[in-house]
């Protein structure tokens, strides 16, 4: 009864106040006890879990403890009824605003406050399900007590869990208990990629149990005593499942980065998330997870059974020569054996010493490893400096062993052993060193693209970021793929080779478009490490990094095909086709900056108000622009003066507010008279902002041709702006 009278006194020092404001419309509800038909008070319930969901006077309760304006660190699940709705779900914006309440007549109100659809989606078919007065639903995602007096869901930070039971594919609403596992029936690694997959993106699951062996630890943040890493099925890093900011065995804290080590079998509680940044997808357990068995170095990153009797046919793999090695002590061996096994971290030849030294295993991923300690050549010859040994090479050497100090198998150094083959090759055969890129070749054209060699050679005499006048054709095989290509953004970024091998002379290909500088789409194909592929377009050399820039190159032919159909074909140039166009928007993704300014992005007129910044913290690719904001005036964004036929535009950019403070911001367009003033402005709907990126959009139309500026406003001070600064990044226009 204490808690609940302390509740009540709590309760009553909410005040009812709130500032009109002709754009946004936001309802408020002074923060009571809330009563059922009979009049008794309603007591706090639930966890906040999908198991245990709040009731409206639980969520209030907790609210109450986090103070005003503070928005909660994790998701919660709210469970109540709708008794008003301000705006159902439309297809224009895709979200929802309403009051829910614990039971029809109760006079407590908890305001569902621009909710995304089931399974954390955006609302697109007019014939959805919908949400009508009366309905029982449960809502997942951030809330905050906004001013200290209207209890509410984060805005576009929360979606509609089930609406009378019923869930959609994603959200976790239809999805069977069994296909998330259970403590003692765990789900595989590839399952909960395979669920993550079908998720919108960022939408989450319930609680899921994963069981894996954990391929790497990536980190431990000190002040949440928790580790980031990777599980896998296998125990490589490939198929990977991020586990972040997981906490140990039954929620326990971790006390260092070393609590866990790859190899650790685990099984994980926690819900499945598909985390977007920018173009990138990471699959994950979302923080907070816990591990609910935990069987140290039984996975996959250790040797496992010793084989080979260390002859030439029949060599030690590393787990034998380890095991050797103890055996032998900390006296090299006067005998020499074969050992053979994949080099985990390479060496390259350096000092004039003609030997070199590297890390090996029984797979690149092993923890267990042999050290080749200052090698030969293959036939005990002194090797060239700046030969390279590179991670992912299967290598065999023959030689001297010892347990070095008790506790480092290697062989014995100063050339005593020598490299036998690398991937089948002598060191001094063609192709040996885990594949050195050879001479440039080329001449940049369709008909003799640039290998690899030639074009980083190139790219080195360019100034740091400046970007090449000429679009030049580049030929190599993929190496490595950082991003794959995606729908939302319809670029990729990947690494090629002149052998297809990392470690060696590479260049990036970084956020290409697909055949003729057209975004990817589903159902195109994807690219994958040994493609051979084609690039054209601009590069630039980004602090020392030797890559494409950014959007400005495209894929003119991968496995010999120049489009997904193997004719027609790319170049370099743009290409029309269905539906909705790209029009020209110069610089949309701001990496291009002049002078302190972005390329494109200064009107001639007074559509142009802000002070404007480069910013690091981008949405996509590595700038965005910080829009400064005035506590006394508003301040626009605005691109330079656009010329658009008749027609139907969707102006589109992604958006964040730089502090925790209230913020918003308003995209729209202004038209520019012949005499290059101004005329009216014509603006979107208020979009509230978060510390994470969120993208927004604002559709108009257009009955003649007209010259235009687009803009994205930061309004000044008020109840529900702070007046400080923003960021936009990768701004799009697209006519319908």
């Amino acid at each position: 009864m204490k808690r609940i009278a302390n509740y009540l006194i709590v309760l009553a020092l909410a005040v009812f106040a709130f500032t009109s404001c002709e754009d946004v419309p936001s309802p408020f509800g002074q923060i009571v006890a809330p009563k059922s038909e009979e009049g008794e008070v309603i007591e706090p319930s639930g966890k906040g879990t999908l198991a245990e969901p709040y009731n409206v006077a639980g969520v209030i309760e907790y609210l109450s403890g986090l103070g005003a304006d503070v928005p909660s660190p994790t998701d919660v699940y709210i469970k109540g009824v709708i008794t008003s709705i301000t705006e159902a779900f439309g297809t224009q914006y895709g979200n929802a605003t309403f009051e829910i309440s614990d039971t029809e007549n109760a006079s407590n109100k908890f305001l569902c406050y621009r909710v995304k659809y089931l399974g954390n989606t955006s609302y697109s078919d007019p014939s959805a399900l919908n949400i009508k007065e009366g309905n029982t639903v449960i809502i997942c995602g951030k809330v905050v007590n906004y001013k200290g007096n209207t209890p509410e869901t984060s805005a576009n930070a929360a979606y509609v869990y089930s609406i009378n039971g019923q869930g959609g594919s994603g959200g976790g609403g239809d999805t069977p208990s069994g296909d998330l596992g259970t403590k003692d029936a765990p789900i595989t690694v590839a399952q909960a990629l395979a669920a993550i997959n079908k998720l919108a993106d960022g939408g989450e699951t319930g609680d899921a149990y994963v069981k894996g062996i954990i391929s790497k630890v990536q980190s431990f943040n000190a002040t949440y005593k928790s580790i980031t890493y990777y599980i896998s099925d296998d125990g490589k890093e490939t198929s990977e499942l991020q586990v972040y900011s997981g906490k140990g065995l039954n929620g326990a804290d971790f006390a260092a980065k070393e609590d866990l080590a790859a190899g650790d079998i685990v099984v994980v509680k926690g819900k499945l998330k598909k985390y977007v940044k920018g173009d990138v997808v990471t699959p994950e357990i979302n923080q907070s997870s816990e591990i609910i068995s935990l069987t140290k170095g039984s996975g996959g990153g250790t040797s496992g059974d010793a084989k080979g009797t260390g002859t030439a046919n029949d060599p030690f793999n590393i787990a034998a020569a380890i095991a050797k090695c103890k055996e032998i002590g900390t006296t090299a061996s006067t005998e020499k054996y074969y050992v053979k096994g994949i080099v985990v971290k390479g060496g390259k030849v350096s000092g004039g010493y003609g030997n070199v030294t590297f890390d090996m295993g029984d797979s690149q991923n092993a923890t267990d490893i042999f050290k080749a300690f200052q090698v030969a050549g293959s036939d005990g010859e002194k090797l060239a400096d700046g030969y390279e040994v590179k991670a992912g090479s299967e290598v065999i050497i023959y030689g001297p062993i010892y347990n070095y100090n008790g506790n480092t198998p290697e062989t014995a150094g100063k050339s005593a052993a020598q490299i036998v083959t690398i991937d089948g090759k002598k060191t001094n055969e063609s192709g040996g060193g885990g594949g050195e890129s050879g001479a440039a070749s080329g001449d940049g054209s369709q008909s003799n693209p640039y290998n690899v060699a030639a074009i980083t050679e190139i790219c080195k005499k360019l100034g740091d970021k400046e970007v090449s006048t000429t679009d030049y054709y580049i030929k190599g095989k993929i190496c490595s793929v950082k991003y794959s290509f995606s729908a939302q953004y319809g670029t990729a970024t990947f690494n090629i080779s002149d052998d297809g091998k990392t470690g060696g002379t590479e260049f990036t290909a970084y956020s290409v478009y697909y055949y003729g500088m057209n975004p990817w789409v589903d159902g195109n194909t994807q690219v994958a490490v040994n493609d051979d592929v084609i690039l054209y377009g601009k590069i630039t050399n980004y602090g020392g990094t030797l890559e494409t820039a950014s959007k400005q190159a495209c894929i003119y032919s991968l496995n010999g095909k120049t489009s997904d159909s193997g004719s027609g074909g790319g170049g370099g140039g743009t290409s029309g086709g269905g539906g909705s166009a790209a029009t020209s928007l110069t610089n949309g993704d701001f990496e291009t900056w002049a002078n302190g300014l972005p390329t494109g992005w200064k009107s001639t007129s007074t559509a142009s108000s802000a002070t404007l910044a480069q910013s690091t913290d981008a949405h996509g690719g590595k700038y965005s622009c910080n829009v400064n904001g005035d506590e006394s005036q508003n301040k626009r964004l605005a691109s330079q003066e656009i010329t658009l036929a008749a027609g139907t535009y969707v102006f589109s950019a992604w958006i964040k507010a730089t502090t925790s403070d209230v913020a918003q911001a308003r995209p729209g367009y202004v038209p520019i008279g012949a005499d290059g003033k101004a005329g009216s402005y014509a603006y979107g709907d208020y979009a509230n902002l978060t510390t994470s990126w969120q993208q927004f959009s604002y559709e108009f139309t257009l009955d003649s041709e007209k010259t235009v500026c687009l803009v994205i406003m930061n309004p000044k001070k008020s109840n529900y702006s702070s007046g400080k600064d923003i960021l936009v990044d990768d701004a799009t226009l697209t006519k319908k």
